[in-house]
Parts: structure tokens; sequence; C-alpha cells
């Protein structure tokens, strides 16, 4: 009977941590206190996005950077100084969240900047989706170095930039879970659109 007993105790003990194994992926934990998630578990898009966005900001304030050396119009100048000054700030946001929520405020580099699962962007060849698929943002800062007429260059180089934290961040904001994810969505939509519309302007006037 004792032998009996413990065995139905082992088995009660294994049967729990089982459960508590299973709810994992099911916890109604509030947001701000969520705690970091395992290795084992599957990276929210909450994360992905952080990800992702981190180092393709990292990318714009570099390449801005280069506009504040090379600008030949004022307007490219003040441009470049709004990029840095905003996406500096989200940068350090993004960060945090990312520290708060999953443990960590690490995030990957510019050379091998992770894509949103579902991502297609024109001239991306991503059979399947992009998936693990990731871009090395530090050729777009090189080109500009020595790119002539270099107006022209931060132009068309910033605009397909904003294109894809545009495409980015629609995929969160229809599909994150954190609304503060949600909300920094919104407003790199509609920033980046509007400076894709003016740098569009200034295309046409000056080329």
């Amino acid at each position: 009977m004792a032998k009996l007993s413990r065995a139905l105790i082992v088995g009660l003990v294994a049967g729990l941590a089982l459960a508590g194994c299973g709810a994992g992926g099911a916890s109604s934990t509030p947001i701000r206190s969520m705690p970091a998630m395992s290795s084992g578990d599957a990276m929210s898009l909450d994360q992905q996005f952080i990800d992702m966005m981190v180092p393709h900001h990292q990318s714009a304030v570099a390449m801005a950077e280069v506009a504040l050396k090379r600008g030949e119009h004022a307007e490219i100048k003040a441009l470049a100084t709004d990029i840095i000054s905003a996406q500096t700030d989200e940068i350090s946001q993004l960060r945090e969240w990312r520290k708060i929520w999953f443990g960590s405020d690490q995030t990957p580099g510019m050379n091998a900047m992770p894509m949103l699962p579902g991502m297609a962007m024109p001239g991306m060849d991503m059979p399947g989706g992009s998936m693990g698929s990731t871009m090395d943002m530090t050729k777009d800062v090189a080109k500009l170095k020595d790119a002539t007429p270099f107006d022209k260059a931060f132009i068309e180089a910033m605009t397909e930039h904003h294109r894809t934290a545009i495409a980015a961040a629609s995929i969160a904001e229809a599909q994150a879970t954190k609304p503060e994810i949600k909300a920094l969505a919104g407003q790199i939509i509609a920033a980046q659109q509007g400076e894709i519309d003016k740098m569009a302007a200034w295309l046409a006037n000056w080329y």
C-alpha cells in the first residue's frame, strides 16, 4: 500500500507539472508584468517587431548622419536631423520595452536585420514568405557614402527604407498584442508616409 501511495503521489506531481507547462501559452498575465520568454517559447510578434525595427531605425540614423555631411539642399539636412532625433528616441523606447517584456534589450545588428513573418517587399526574393529571412542594412549606408548626386540617391534610398518600415509597422499594427507596439506602429506609418510624400515632391522639383 505504501508503494502504491508513493506511485500515486509521483504521478500526481508529474501530471501537475505537465499541466503547468501546457497552460503557459494561455496566460492572461498583464502586459507590464509579463515574464521573460524562455528559450523554448515561440517569439511573439511584438518581440519580432522590436528586433526588426531597432536595427532598421539604426540604419536610418546612419544614413541620415551621412546626409548631414553630404546633403546638398537645406531640406535634406533638416529631414536628416528630424530622422536622427525621432528614430533615436524610438530605438530607446523599443529597447526599454524589450527589457521589460522579454528580459533583455539586446537586438540583432544592422547586418542581420530579421524580417517579420509575411512581409513581402518589391525586389525581395523570399519564396514562401520572409520567416527566417534577414537583410544587411549596412549596404544601404555604404552606398550613400559615395553616391552622386547625393540628394537624389538619399531620397531614393530613404524612400525604400521607409516603405520597408511601413510594411512592418502595418503588420504590427494589425497583429501585435501590446497596445504600446500598436500605437507606435501607427505613428511610424503616419510619420514615414508623410516623409515619403515630402521626398517625392523634392525629387520631382529638383530632378
